[in-house]
Formats: C-alpha cells, structure tokens, sequence
C-alpha cells in the first residue's frame, strides 16, 4: 500500500511540474533571499514538492541559529514573488532534542513527510528526523527524531549527508566516519511494524578497509533496489570509489557492497563528493571535486558490464581547465532531454569566484560533450546542493550566500 502511494505522490509531483515557468521569463531569477532570522540562513540545496513547491533546509539561521526547513511556494500568476515558509525551526543543540544544523535537503516520503539530517543536536551528534504535514492546510508541521547519534564508535560520526528513501519506507543515509575501522558506514533506519513505537537504526556496511573507500559521500537510489554512493578517499589508488550496495539473492534484506570504480586521482578524476545519478541501461553519471586533465575536476560517466560480474568502464565526459569554465564541481548531477547540468563551487573569471551553473551537451550523439557556463554568481558563494528541473526544463538551485539583507543565501532559477 505504501507503494502505491508513493506512485500515486509521485505521478502528482511530476504532472505540478509542467507550468512552474512561463513563456517569456528572463534566463535568470532569484527567487528568495534569505535574511538570516527568522527565515534561516545557507540553503543547503532544494528538493521537489507537490503543485510546484520546493523544499529545503538552511543550515545556520532561524530564530535559535541552528537552521530551519522550508517551502517555497510558486505564485499563482507570473511575475509575482513566490511565497517563503519557515516549516521549522531548530531550537538548540540539547534544549529538546530536537537537532541542529542541517547540512543536506530532506527528501519527500510517500504521503508527503520531509526526511532529512541534522549534523548535531539531538542530545548528541546528530539526528535524522521526519517533518510531517498538518492535517488542514495552514497548520503546524510535526518535527519526529527518527535516529540520535551519540558518538558511540559503531555508529559512525558525521550525519552532514541527506537520506534516500527505500521501498518499504527505510531511510539509508552515511557517516563520513567512525564505525568499527573509522572509514566511516552506511547506515538504515527502519520503520516500526506498529504504529508510534520507535524506528530501528542498523548498520548496512562498515568500510573495513581503505581499499574498499573511505569517507562515504551519500547515496543514491538506483532501480531494482540497488544503492549508488561514493567515497572521497580510498579505493585502490586512494582517490576515491564508485560503490554499490546491491540486494542480495540468497540472504533477504541483506545489501552486498561491491566497489564498481576506484580512481586513480589522475586524469579520470579524484576525491568524488557527491553521489552518483542513476539514468536508463544503468548507466551512472557523477562529479570528482579533483583530478582531470588539469587538476580541476571532473563529470564522468560510468557504464555497466555486459554480463554480471564484469568492469564497469569509467569515462571522462568533461575535465574542468583553466579556460574560464568553472572548477570544482562538487553537487550531483540532473541529467535531462540528453543534457547534463550541475553546479560548481568557483567560477568563470576573476570576478566570478562565486560559482557556477553548468551543462554539458553533445552536438551528435557519440561526439564529444561540450560545457557551457549557464550563470555566474559574482560575489555569492555556494551553488550547492544539486539542481531541481522542472518540465519545462528550468532549473532551481540555492546559494548558501549571496547579495540582499545579510548575504545569507538565495533561492534561485536558471532557464537554459
């Protein structure tokens, strides 16, 4: 059943998406600038919602400093403001529990929850809670802690990544250290069988060794049931790994981890911080922060074997240079209509060390993929996050700071 509500969520998502952009909008628009308090500070990335309406979280701000989740709502006619909503406020690391500092976007549940992390609080080292709607419209969201993380070696330390939600509703989410070898986990929660009673955490892989990566950079979920992530460091070469987290055949509800990937830290790449994006064949797309032709990056592609068991073949679509394109690309990818987009963290020019937005496009299928720098954010910092597309193909993103009240971050939209 909850399946099915999440098609059903899901099929009403996409269908809110066809007419958030209208004809003739400028290229470029912020939407919101932030101010700090009491509508938060340094968005963190956006997700998708329904009727056209993004989420997100900001790290710092609010009314205690400790960040808050919101929604930004389109308006009803073009050219008029969209509308921001504080949905909640993080109050104190050990006032009530309830988190702080949330350095990832939650995500969307079937029946219209908000999941996500919080990278302290909780009277301990971070959370992973759930934000559930009012029941009428106009009421007040539900903050649940789901998870606590007390910093006990097993756990792992560090929950600054988001989390994916499974097909019975588990959330899986990393730590980019500790555990039993201190190369960090993969970790699950798990829903209660009877309602109200507490969900369960449990330990899906412990990185044993450093060939195997280190430093687990979030997940992604591909089809089939299969977990995407990646690490920063380790692997074969020590620069990083593309991994996967597949159901077993034979044991139920057991993940086997395999290592699909491992860059050399030379020009295929190096120091992979974000997770990879799963598209048709099973083909993965993804982000190194480092390594490239000239040390500055790269988007590359990985394509699976042809026959179980074999080498997954890494190829390098794009290596960021020293020709004005941007570098350090560090958000996930959104493929769409045969383009690549994503974000990096410095970018074209001596007056643009704010960022950029990007696409990489092909003039022929099989050629070469060319990079065009769609924005530059002179003087804000932080495209970060990924972006959202919508069916018209515009895309949303946030700044983690900016222009406007205290620079405290911006809410934005790019049409290609």
């Amino acid at each position: 059943m909850k399946t099915l509500r999440l098609l059903a969520f899901t099929a009403a998502l996409s269908a809110s998406w066809l007419t958030v952009v209208a004809a003739g909008q400028t290229r470029f628009n912020t939407l919101y600038k932030f101010g700090g308090s009491p509508d938060g500070a340094a968005p963190q990335g956006l997700v998708a919602g329904p009727h056209g309406a993004l989420y997100g979280a900001t790290a710092y701000g609010g009314t205690s400093g400790y960040g808050t989740v919101f929604q930004l709502t389109p308006p009803s006619a073009p050219g008029e403001a969209w509308t921001e909503t504080v949905l909640y406020r993080f109050t104190n690391y050990t006032n009530n529990g309830d988190g702080a500092n949330p350095f990832a976007s939650p995500v969307v549940g079937a029946n219209g929850e908000l999941y996500g992390t919080t990278s302290a609080g909780g009277d301990g080292l971070g959370t992973v809670y759930e934000l559930a709607p009012p029941a009428a419209p106009g009421g007040t969201w539900t903050e649940t802690v789901l998870y606590t993380n007390y910093g006990e070696l097993e756990q792992g330390y560090g929950l600054d990544r988001g989390v994916v939600v499974g097909a019975h509703g588990e959330l899986y989410s990393v730590t980019s250290s500790g555990g039993f070898y201190d190369n960090g986990v993969v970790f699950k929660v798990t829903p209660p069988e009877t309602a109200g009673a507490a969900w369960t955490m449990s330990i899906v892989y412990d990185f044993p060794d450093a060939s195997d990566g280190k430093s687990p950079e979030g997940l992604s979920m591909g089809p089939g049931g299969v977990i995407y992530g990646t690490t920063s460091s380790g692997g074969s070469h020590g620069a990083g790994t593309v991994f996967a987290l597949t159901p077993s055949a034979s044991l139920p509800g057991v993940l086997v981890q395999s290592v699909l990937y491992s860059f050399t830290g030379g020009a295929d790449g190096a120091a992979p911080s974000q997770p990879p994006v799963s598209t048709s064949g099973g083909i993965l797309y993804g982000t190194t922060s480092g390594g490239g032709s000239a040390g500055r990056g790269t988007v590359f592609e990985l394509t699976p074997p042809a026959e179980s068991g074999g080498t997954w073949t890494e190829t390098v679509l794009y290596s960021f240079g020293n020709t004005g394109d941007g570098k350090l690309p560090d958000s996930p990818l959104t493929v769409h209509g045969g383009a690549i987009y994503g974000t990096t963290l410095t970018g074209t020019g001596s007056g643009n060390a704010g960022g950029s937005v990007f696409e990489l496009q092909q003039a022929t299928p099989g050629g070469p993929w060319a990079e065009k720098a769609l924005h530059n954010f002179a003087g804000q910092a932080g495209p970060y996050g990924g972006l959202v597309i919508d069916n018209s193909g515009a895309l949303y993103g946030a700044t983690t700071s900016g222009p406007g009240l205290d620079g405290a971050g911006t809410v934005y939209r790019v049409k290609p």
